[in-house]
């Protein structure tokens, strides 16, 4: 059972991008701007470093092995299967709790352009709309994707040009008024706004020529966000300060009401809804990708990897998007925000040990920049708040002891073997 190639290098870039672009900087800069102040500028670098890292170790794996699924997979072969069970398990808590979050920054935008519509209805429309899209078919997908990326780059250059002449200097001080805990912990939160920094290594089966579109894909879209983020961070923060910035669901079409752009409130309201629908809609394409691995790999039920027409593993979209309304109807969102983040760092944590086991022929990058990755991946997940990390946790755990159970199972019925080979 394997996927079609059928995405070229800008569909990449574009899948990237749109993974990247979205909930982090349109409403997850809210709650970071109150725990670091101005200086959630220095967060967003961090992260950004991190998250370069975590790519560069995910692009030489999926290099080396061309399989969807991602560290789910590179896991398995260079890990082991537990390892390769943990990380697809955290994925997959990190990108359906995420497209859920990313629904809810949708309908917190609605909301403040339409009040007769309630946020929590709007965001479980939005998870609906999303789920109908992928489960029609990948090409369908990114060409809605390749559209919006475009657009959505074009409404955060909007908030940089619009806002900029209202900029006040002394909304800039104090500049991290939480020290450095302030600054780690709100990296941890804004970590979540570059999760889909290695969308397309999920993806990988189902991309042409991946040893040379993945990297590049996977760099240029890292580095445009990242500039992209900076520049409305700091256009932000100079506008509105980060203590009004931190109370707003909508914090970017805040500054540009504190900038008296009408034309920026209509541009950003617009850019908002596009842009957190389409990487919502990327998130679901990743994350139903390392389903179906995982149900290849027998970890989840195997009726995840049967595909439709046209090679499309709809049933694995249908279980990621079901579980994504779930959290867009009930899950408070700062809460949601930190588990997901947290599940990208844990799972990216076995990315760059496995990138430390590659042979130095298959290795494309040094050996530090995934020592780098780890160390700041763990760092990073252990900055949350503690509560945030003991759900976490949790949720590996249960994770493991599902896998334990069906393993068992596996092993007492008469002439079955684990299901995994290789398991003891």
């Amino acid at each position: 059972m394997n996927l079609r190639p059928q995405l070229g290098t800008f569909d990449a870039i574009a899948t990237g991008l749109a993974a990247i672009l979205g909930a982090g900087i349109f409403a997850v800069i809210a709650p970071a701007a109150g725990i670091a102040g101005p200086a959630l500028l220095v967060s967003l670098l961090i992260a950004s470093f991190v998250a370069f890292c975590n790519a560069l170790s995910s692009t030489q794996l999926a290099a080396v092995f061309p399989r969807s699924g991602g560290t789910y997979e590179f896991g398995r072969l260079m890990l082991g299967p537990w390892w390769g069970f943990a990380a697809g398990w955290m994925f997959l808590t990190a990108n359906t709790v995420g497209p859920g979050v990313i629904a809810l920054a949708f309908g917190a935008y609605l909301h403040a352009v339409w009040g007769a519509v309630p946020a929590r209805t709007a965001a479980v429309a939005a998870v609906l709309a999303m789920t109908g899209l992928n489960a029609a078919g990948i090409k369908r997908s990114v060409g809605v994707t390749d559209v919006v990326v475009v657009l959505s780059i074009l409404s955060l250059l909007s908030v940089v040009v619009l806002g900029l002449p209202a900029a006040q200097q002394s909304n800039l001080v104090p500049f991290a008024p939480n020290g450095v805990g302030g600054v780690l912990q709100a990296t941890g939160l804004l970590f979540f706004a570059y999760t889909g920094y290695s969308r397309v290594a999920t993806l990988v089966e189902e991309v042409r020529d991946p040893k040379r579109t993945i990297p590049r894909a996977t760099v240029v879209a890292l580095g445009t966000a990242t500039l992209l983020y900076l520049g409305v961070g700091a256009t932000a923060l100079a506008v509105l300060g980060a203590s009004k910035l931190s109370e707003s669901s909508s914090p970017l079409q805040g500054a540009m009401v504190a900038a008296g752009s009408g034309l920026g409130v209509a541009i950003v309201a617009a850019g908002a809804l596009l842009t957190t629908f389409n990487e919502g809609l990327s998130d679901l394409l990743g994350v139903s990708r390392v389903a179906f691995a995982m149900g290849r790999g027998s970890d989840l039920p195997k009726g995840l990897a049967l595909l439709g027409s046209g090679q499309n593993p709809w049933r694995s979209v249908v279980f990621t998007g079901a579980i994504a309304i779930l959290v867009a109807a009930f899950a408070p969102f700062v809460v949601a925000v930190a588990v997901s983040s947290l599940g990208t760092l844990l799972y990216y944590c076995a990315a760059n040990l496995s990138a430390l086991r590659l042979s130095k022929e298959q290795r494309m990058f040094p050996r530090e920049l995934a020592v780098a990755g780890l160390v700041g991946c763990l760092a990073l997940a252990f900055a949350l708040a503690a509560q945030d990390v003991l759900i976490g946790l949790v949720v590996l755990a249960v994770g493991l002891a599902y896998r334990g159970i069906r393993l068992a199972v596996a092993r007492g019925k008469p002439g079955t073997h684990p299901v995994v080979p290789g398991d003891t």
